[in-house]
């Protein structure tokens, strides 16, 4: 037999009661600056400099470990 079916009708009410209601909202998108295809926190209006600045901190991320595996071979007098 169930958990669910072993339960009273009264603790299953009592259950109901303790949950929270949902809130109406008042719509999807009330401000037009939330309207869709505006979810980022930065503009990227000027779309050549956008892809620069994403290549180099691309880049620059990419290049962190590398930099420190040679910093710690040249650090321990290994071969690098």
């Amino acid at each position: 037999m169930s958990p669910l079916a072993r339960t009273s009708p009264a603790s299953l009410r009592l259950a109901l009661r303790r949950t929270p209601k949902q809130v109406r909202g008042f719509g999807l998108h009330p401000l037009k600056e939330h309207a869709a295809h505006h979810n980022m926190p930065f503009t990227y209006d000027n779309r050549r400099k956008f892809a620069v600045r994403y290549a180099g901190a691309a880049a620059t991320f990419f290049a962190i470990p590398f930099v420190a595996v040679a910093y710690q071979l040249r650090k321990s007098g290994g071969a690098a």
